[in-house]
């Protein structure tokens, strides 16, 4: 059968319309295609930069010995040993850094081991009380990473830590929490006093002076390995005194190094001058009847009641002098009182 000629003039546009409308969709679908290359490429170059200013901001320390050290670690052998109540994992025993970290979970106490003669880690130089929590590993080795800015840190709950040392993940060592940052007065002194015992959340907490050792000493790479144990190690386990009763001070850190911490000075914010201000009374009775009285400067009044009755005021200002009635003048400042009865019946009253 003949097709007429407008028949053909309508297959013909029939067939280009078809073809325009291929032609189209496969530009859009180039076009999709590029601008999803183009926004994968863009994402990932974001990425990229993103990761840059994160390693930029936490300025991680001496990555050389972290990639080192992790390569060392890949290449460690672990038995896992159970014997009744312990679990202890053995690891490869030598290092490129200065010093191993073990914390033994039961006992919650960290060890810190040096090299030996053969660059194995076999001197335990310090053992250090701490507290661990249920998300603590108890098993396994992992790297020490060391950030900048981290002298204090925050953490869950809206607490602060001060000097604190990434493990892994969100396991830090750091300090005993404190409520306020930068205020080292705002420490949370009740849970001070339950170091040596499961406390936290899953972090090692450490006093002060010793999370400040692992901050100062410990480079980026020391290997921490987490194990348990009814053995403490080799140096026992550290005690660490109560502090909640001490009003005063208890905000403090006993063993923070500010020099403005007031358990430095025997403990008692009031009297940071100990032994140079001080006001006792005294009441002695003895065979002779002679006081000592320490100070510098001293007003003495005396009232003697014998026959005649004598007032005498005696203001002595020397150093190891001694007056006629038996007292005696050391260093410091004190004023003194102090009653003696005598066996002649004189009566001396020392203000």
């Amino acid at each position: 059968m003949k097709l007429g000629k407008k028949a053909k003039i309508r297959i013909s546009i029939i067939v280009v319309a078809i073809a325009i409308i291929i032609a189209i969709i496969a530009t859009i679908i180039v076009v999709n295609l590029n601008s999803a290359s183009k926004k994968e490429t863009e994402q990932t170059s974001a990425l990229e930069i993103d990761e840059e200013n994160l390693v930029t901001e936490d300025d991680i320390l001496e990555d050389t010995d972290l990639l080192l050290d992790e390569e060392l670690l890949q290449n460690e052998e672990k038995n896992v040993i159970s014997n009744g109540n312990s679990t202890n994992t053995k690891t490869s025993n030598t290092g490129t850094t200065p010093y191993k970290i073990e914390v033994n979970c039961e006992q919650n106490v960290v060890n810190i081991y040096g090299k030996d003669e053969n660059g194995e880690y076999t001197k335990c130089i310090r053992a250090m009380l701490c507290s661990v929590g249920p998300a603590t590993p108890r098993s396994g080795t992992y790297s020490l990473k060391k950030y900048k800015g981290w002298e204090w840190k925050g953490l869950f709950g809206d607490v602060y830590g001060q000097y604190a040392s990434q493990i892994t993940g969100n396991i830090l060592f750091h300090s005993v929490p404190y409520t306020e940052k930068y205020n080292k007065s705002s420490l949370e002194y009740w849970e001070y006093d339950k170091l040596g015992t499961a406390a936290s959340m899953g972090c090692i907490r450490l006093t002060v002076r010793d999370v400040k050792w692992i901050y100062d000493n410990c480079s980026t790479g020391t290997k921490v390995t987490f194990y348990t144990d009814s053995n403490p190690g080799p140096l026992g386990k550290p005690s660490a005194q109560k502090i909640s009763s001490n009003t005063p001070c208890n905000g403090w850190d006993p063993t923070d190094p500010d020099e403005n911490n007031p358990w430095r000075n025997g403990g008692n914010v009031e009297n940071n001058d100990k032994g140079n201000n001080v006001t006792n009374t005294v009441t002695n009775t003895e065979n002779d009847n002679v006081n000592n009285i320490q100070g510098n400067t001293q007003t003495n009044t005396q009232t003697n009641t014998n026959s005649t009755v004598e007032t005498n005021t005696q203001i002595n200002t020397e150093n190891g002098s001694t007056t006629d009635s038996g007292v005696n003048m050391d260093k410091g400042t004190d004023t003194n009182s102090t009653v003696n009865t005598m066996s002649n019946e004189k009566q001396n009253a020392m203000l």
